[in-house]
C-alpha cells in the first residue's frame, strides 16, 4: 500500500512534536532508565540473553537504551519507537480498509497509550519493541488471502515469536483469531488452534520455570519492574487497544466512507480527541515528583550541587529531595552551616531507610561515599546492582571499581573493570582505570583515593543496612581531615531533636582535632542546652557573638509574641532558618 505525502507529513510532525517534547519535559528520566540495564559487548552475554524467552526484545532494548547517557538520545530514539509504531497500526488499518476514517484516531491514540507507559520508569521498552514486532507479523498476515496459509503462517509465527517477544504471542493469537471471527466467523474456529498453542506455550515455559510466574507469560507484566506489580490499567491499555482497532476496523468496513470536507473535518476532529486524550494521559501518567528526583540524580552525577540545593528551596516533603539537598550541602562543605536554611522533616531527611529499592540503594551509596564510609558505599552499590533489573548498573559498577581499588582489593576491581571495558559509554573510563590495578603507589597518588585510604576504618563494623553513629564517629578519628563523618553524626543528633546524645557528643570531640571549631547548627544547639547559663558560658562553649546576638533578638521576639495565633508562622519569618525554629516547632 502506497504511504501518501499527507501521511507522511502527518508522522514526521508527530515524530518531531514527540521528539521536542519529551527532550524539554523527560528528558532526566532518559538518564535515569540508562542506569536500569547495562548492554555488553560480548558473545556470552549476547547468547545468554538470547536463550531467554522474550531474548531478542529484551536485546534490543538493552541496545537502544545504552544510549540514553548521552543528550537527546533518549528522546529520539523513544519518539522513532512510538511513531513507527503508529506508522505500523496506521499500515495495519489501511490494508484491513483502505476507506478507514477512523485511521488517525487509532494511530495516534496508540502511540499516545505507548507514550503514558513509557513514562513509568519501571517499565521496560522491551515491551515496545515486542508489541512492534507483533504489529509486523499482523501486517504480513492481513496481506495473506488463503485460509490455510493464514492458519500455517499463525502457527509457525507463535513460537518465534514467544521466543523473540515473550508474552506477546499472546497477543498476537488472540488479535488474529477476533479478525478472523469477525471477519469469517464460519471458519474462525479453526484459529483456536494458535491460541491454544500459545496458551500452551505459556504455561509450560513457567512449569519449566523459563518464565517465573504467569503473568509475566500471559501478560504485559514481563515487561515491568518484576518485584513490582503495575499500579493501573496503562500498561494492559496498548494491549486492549489493539484488540479495539481490528475489531472497529472490520466491523465498519461495509458503511460508507467520507470524502472531500467530511474526511478532512473527520481527521481534524480524530487528531484532536486524541490529543485531548494525550494532554489527561501526560497529566495522570507523567510523575512529575519522581521526574525532580531523577532530575536531581542526574545533577549530582554531573556535580551540579548548586543547582541541587536551590530546587529544594521552600517547602520539602519528599525524604528523596531532602537527603539529595543535605548530600549536596555535605559535597560543597556547608552541611551543618546551612541545613537549617532548609525544610528538614527529621532524621530520614539525612539518610532514607534502605527499602530494597535500586533508587535508594544508589541514594545510600552516594551518601556514604561522600561521608567517606567506603564499605557502606560499596555494600549499597552491590545492593543497587542486585535490585536493578538488568542486575549491572554501569554508575554502580563504577563505585564498586573505585571502591575495591582503595581497600587494594584488585583482582575485584579488574573483574568489574572487565565488564564495564564491554560497555559503550564506560569503556574508556574503566580502560584509564587499569593503571590503578595491582599499584598501590599509583592508587596513593590520586587525591581523592588516598585521602578515602585514611578513612577506612580500623575496626570492622558488622553493615546491615544503615551506618550506625559509631561507625560515623570512628571514621571522622580515623581522619580528621573528613569532616562529613562528625557533621553527619552531630546532625543527625540534632534532627533527632536529642538534646542528652548531642551534649554527649560535644564534651567528647569539641575542641579535638575532630570538631575544632562548632559550625553554626552546632552553636545554635549549644545555647538550647545551656540557655540558662547565660551568654558568658555559651561564648566559652564556643559560640559566636552573632549567634549569641540572634538568639537574644530571636528570644525576645517569642516573649513579644507568644499570645498571637499562628506564633509559628511569625516566628518563622524571622527565624525559620534556626536550629531553634526546628527544636521548637517542627
Amino acid at each position: 500500500m502506497q504511504f501518501r505525502g499527507t501521511n507522511t507529513v502527518f508522522y514526521v510532525a508527530l515524530w518531531l512534536a514527540l521528539s521536542v517534547f519529551l527532550q524539554s519535559v523527560f528528558r532526566f528520566h532518559f538518564y535515569h532508565i540508562e542506569q536500569y540495564r547495562l548492554f555488553l559487548y560480548d558473545g556470552a552475554y549476547v547468547f545468554s540473553t538470547l536463550g531467554e524467552i522474550g531474548g531478542f526484545c529484551l536485546l534490543v532494548y538493552e541496545f537502544l537504551v545504552q544510549f540514553f547517557i548521552y543528550p537527546y538520545a533518549g528522546a529520539l530514539i523513544t519518539s522513532t519507537l512510538l511513531t513507527v509504531a503508529g506508522i505500523l497500526v496506521h499500515l495495519l488499518i489501511k490494508r484491513m480498509d483502505r476507506d478507514s476514517t477512523l485511521v488517525y484516531f487509532f494511530s495516534f491514540l496508540t502511540v499516545c497509550g505507548l507514550l503514558f507507559i513509557h513514562l513509568d520508569f519501571n517499565y521496560f521498552m522491551q515491551g515496545t519493541v515486542a508489541y512492534m514486532l507483533v504489529l509486523l507479523l499482523l501486517a504480513v498476515y492481513v496481506n495473506l488471502n488463503v485460509a490455510w496459509l493464514k492458519l500455517t503462517y499463525t502457527v509457525a509465527a507463535i513460537p518465534v515469536l514467544f521466543w523473540a517477544g515473550g508474552s506477546v504471542a499472546i497477543l498476537f493469537a488472540l488479535s488474529v483469531f477476533v479478525r478472523e471471527l469477525l471477519s469469517k466467523p464460519s471458519r474462525s474456529w479453526l484459529f483456536l488452534i494458535p491460541c491454544a498453542e500459545a496458551f500452551l506455550l505459556a504455561f509450560l515455559s513457567v512449569r519449566y520455570a523459563y518464565v517465573g510466574e504467569y503473568r509475566f507469560a500471559f501478560l504485559p507484566d514481563m515487561f515491568y519492574h518484576h518485584s513490582l506489580t503495575p499500579g493501573d490499567f496503562a500498561i494492559y491499555a496498548p494491549w486492549a487497544l489493539l484488540l479495539l482497532i481490528i475489531t472497529a476496523t472490520t466491523l465498519l468496513r461495509p458503511r460508507k466512507s467520507w470524502s472531500g470536507g467530511k474526511r478532512t473535518a473527520g481527521v481534524v476532529a480524530q487528531v484532536a480527541l486524541a490529543g485531548l486524550t494525550a494532554v489527561f494521559g501526560i497529566k495522570t501518567y507523567g510523575d512529575m515528583r519522581s521526574l525532580r528526583y531523577k532530575e536531581m540524580e542526574y545533577r549530582y552525577r554531573t556535580k551540579q550541587f548548586d543547582e541541587i540545593i536551590e530546587m529544594n528551596r521552600g517547602s520539602v516533603s519528599n525524604y528523596l529531595y531532602l537527603c539529595m539537598l543535605n548530600l549536596s550541602l555535605a559535597e560543597k562543605g556547608e552541611l551543618a552551616d546551612s541545613l537549617f536554611r532548609f525544610d528538614q522533616k527529621g532524621p530520614q531527611s539525612l539518610m532514607i531507610p534502605m527499602n530494597n529499592s535500586q533508587t535508594v540503594a544508589m541514594l545510600l551509596s552516594d551518601i556514604y561515599y561522600a561521608i567517606g564510609h567506603t564499605g557502606a558505599s560499596q555494600n549499597m552499590a552491590f545492593e543497587a546492582n542486585t535490585s536493578s533489573p538488568g542486575h549491572r548498573t554501569g554508575r554502580m559498577l563504577q563505585r564498586l571499581v573505585e571502591t575495591n581499588l582503595i581497600y587494594g582489593d584488585y583482582a575485584v576491581a579488574e573483574k568489574y573493570i572487565g565488564l564495564l571495558e564491554k560497555t559503550f559509554a564506560y569503556d574508556g573510563w574503566a580502560g584509564e582505570m587499569r593503571r590503578y590495578l595491582y599499584n598501590d603507589g599509583e592508587v596513593n597518588r590520586n587525591p581523592e583515593y588516598a585521602r578515602r585510604r585514611k578513612s577506612l576504618p580500623a575496626d570492622n563494623f558488622l553493615f546491615a543496612t544503615q551506618v550506625s553513629d559509631m561507625e560515623l564517629m570512628s571514621l571522622s578519628i580515623q581522619n580528621p581531615e573528613n569532616r562529613n563523618p562528625m557533621e553527619y553524626t552531630g546532625v543527625m543528633y540534632l534532627l533527632m531533636k536529642n538534646p542528652e546524645l548531642f551534649g554527649q557528643f560535644l564534651d567528647r570531640y569539641y575542641g579535638t582535632d575532630v570538631l575544632p571549631v562548632l559550625p553554626l547548627s552546632f552553636q545554635e544547639a549549644v545555647i538550647i542546652l545551656n540557655e540558662s547559663k547565660g551568654a558568658e558560658v555559651w561564648a566559652e562553649k564556643g559560640v559566636s557573638a552573632p549567634v549569641i546576638a540572634r538568639f537574644l533578638q530571636y528570644k525576645a521576639f517569642i516573649l513579644a509574641n507568644k499570645n498571637k495565633p499562628r506564633l509559628s508562622d511569625f516566628v518563622k519569618s524571622s527565624f525559620g532558618d534556626t536550629y531553634w525554629y526546628y527544636y521548637m516547632f517542627k
